[in-house]
């Protein structure tokens, strides 16, 4: 599996997947998909209601009730995995678990109703629940086998099921807090499972992280979210494919000329991740930009003196080390799948830039590279071509 971003399936919204696969375990690293694919936790749309009013106890908050959908889909040919795990992380300070089901199940359990109390807890249903729509359909689907879960009271959330998982649908809950006139969920889900291998063969199991955001509803009404906030009235459902922008930020103008392309792309439907999106929030930039890059179908490295600079390693020390931190990311997978990365990056040149401002470890003698006349269709013909034309390739 790679890094596809939103789908629709039978009109549901599709978050992306976490890949299961088998690794060399001689390696003390990997960082990207190399090895056995066995299957993928599937991330489905997530439901959401706004608790409205807020418990006193919660007064200057948001609080949601919130479905997460998953599967875990493994290939027909693979053993069940002894135990799997999901779980999604929240980065924005202020986001709190308050409480999550199923939060302990031992063994093989019938299906059940809750409701939300007063101090926002999942409590078996006895009298209707408290604050109108919000307490209304906790419904928990019958649960074959132990799940176990992990964080509640804290930003992040896991459930390990156990019992060689079998294939299928799962459905969790979760009481949500946030900080008040927030709009968006930034998201990071990540899997885990346990499947024996002959230690002849030296493999391990890994899952890859996904990372996406879920638009918070501002009203009761339940809403299926997509998984980016966008300004305009393109529909998430149909961007593709999901591009990360590697770019120096200095001069000024060269961070316009950045955002302009990334504004023309998103109006072409290309599902576009750069720097200048959720600054309003501290933000892990290290896990951030790792994900990203590992999750996009392709990389644009825009052309300009500073990366040409970093990549050539002739930058002054200490400037621009947010792109030497993704430049050596992106020469480190270069290296070591070489094939791939190499159709994976693509390097841009804006207008008023040069293909000499390309970095070296970028091909731009043998490589293609993509030179953009202006910030319309038309100017920038080249680049749309591919990402229209490759968006199914992985």
């Amino acid at each position: 599996m790679g890094g596809r971003q939103v789908e629709t399936e039978n009109n549901r919204t599709v978050l992306g997947d976490v890949p299961l696969m088998l690794v060399d375990a001689a390696k003390s690293v990997e960082t990207s998909p190399n090895g056995i694919s066995l299957g993928a936790i599937r991330l489905r749309s997530w439901q959401l209601h706004r608790v409205d009013p807020v418990p006193a106890d919660f007064d200057g908050q948001q609080a949601y009730l919130v479905r997460v959908n998953y599967e875990f889909d493994i290939a027909p040919d693979v053993p069940t995995p002894e135990w799997a795990e999901v779980g999604f992380e929240f980065g924005d300070p202020g986001v709190l678990v308050l409480d999550a089901l199923p939060r302990a199940v031992t063994g093989p359990a019938e299906a059940a109703q809750y409701e939300l109390t007063r101090r926002l807890a999942f409590a078996p249903a006895l009298r209707g629940g408290f604050g109108g729509a919000a307490a209304d359909g906790v419904s928990l689907p019958a649960q074959p086998a132990p799940v176990e879960c992990s964080g509640i009271g804290d930003s992040h959330v896991r459930w390990r099921h156990s019992g060689n998982v079998p294939p299928g649908s799962r459905t969790g809950w979760l009481a949500l807090l946030t900080p008040p006139d927030s709009t968006a969920l930034r998201v990071v889900a990540h899997g885990e499972y346990h499947l024996k291998t002959e230690p002849r063969l030296k493999l391990r199991p890994v899952g890859w992280k996904d990372a996406f955001e879920v638009r918070l509803p501002q009203s009761t009404s339940t809403v299926s979210t997509p998984s980016r906030v966008e300004p305009e009235e393109v529909s998430d459902a149909t961007l593709r494919p999901r591009v990360f922008v590697s770019y120096a930020q200095e001069p000024e103008e060269h961070k316009q000329a950045v955002s302009a392309l990334c504004a023309l792309l998103h109006s072409e439907r290309v599902d576009v991740r750069f720097d200048q999106e959720g600054l309003e929030q501290r933000r892990d930039w290290d896990e951030w930009t790792t994900t990203h890059i590992l999750r996009s179908d392709y990389v644009i490295a825009i052309a300009s003196p500073a990366y040409r600079d970093v990549g050539n390693r002739q930058a002054p020390p200490g400037r621009n080390r947010g792109l030497t931190s993704e430049y050596v990311r992106l020469a480190d997978l270069l290296h070591r799948h070489r094939e791939e990365w190499t159709r994976r990056i693509l390097p841009v040149v804006l207008p008023g830039r040069s293909p000499e401002e390309i970095p070296l470890s970028f091909l731009p003698g043998i490589g293609d590279y993509y030179v953009v006349d202006d910030f319309t269709p038309a100017g920038a013909a080249d680049l749309l071509m591919v990402l229209r034309n490759s968006a199914g390739d992985r």
